[in-house]
């Protein structure tokens, strides 16, 4: 090509170089962050010392949900609890229900995507914000992602399945993790909560 061809598309030539190293940084990432948590001779600890803790007023900046369901033990009271993704009678509603209603969960909150006060897990790209934590009645913290059928299965469902279950494997038995979704295995989202429970 001659320098005068190579100035006219000198701007489409320089994006997509840009986008060739971020896919070759991506692949990178996603490589040692498997590599350094996932691999067998890896020793990878959870501590839940400062960690994430509930609070008064962890969500004072947050818009709140204004449906006409009032959950009972919503750590922050029925009126303050921060507004959910989707519609106010949407499937993370019903999830958020489903584990208001479990008798062995003490109380439990709509975590916050992006906020500094909420739970998050590492994924290779950013930080992974689960849609509800909740603090059972025997002191364990239940760890709740909901999955709407749409996107329960890709890449990025299956990265937030395994960081969640690590998280899980190595908390020594103070937390459990579980993706639900509408239905799985003919259980519905209470019954896939009280499984992963216990109950």
């Amino acid at each position: 090509m001659t320098i005068a061809a190579l100035m006219r598309c000198k701007f489409l030539l320089a994006k997509k170089i840009e986008s060739k190293i971020a896919a070759i940084r991506q692949k990178e990432r996603s490589k040692v962050y498997q590599q350094y948590l996932f691999a067998s001779e890896t020793h990878t600890t959870v501590s839940f010392d400062t960690a994430f803790a509930f609070a008064d007023d962890m969500y004072w900046d947050q818009r709140c949900y204004r449906g006409r369901w009032k959950p009972r033990k919503h750590f922050l009271g029925a009126d303050r609890v921060p507004a959910f993704d989707g519609a106010d009678d949407g499937e993370e509603v019903q999830c958020a229900q489903a584990l208001d209603s479990l008798p062995q969960v003490k109380y439990w909150i709509r975590n916050v995507a992006r906020h500094p006060n909420s739970f998050w897990l590492p994924t290779a790209t950013d930080k992974f914000y689960p849609d509800l934590i909740a603090l059972l009645n025997d002191g364990r913290l239940l760890v709740v992602e909901y999955k709407g059928a749409h996107i329960a299965e890709g890449s990025d469902t299956n990265e937030k399945r395994a960081i969640g279950a690590l998280w899980e494997r190595e908390s020594n038995g103070k937390g459990l993790f579980v993706v639900a979704e509408k239905m799985v295995n003919k259980k519905d989202v209470r019954q896939q909560l009280a499984e992963k429970i216990g109950i």
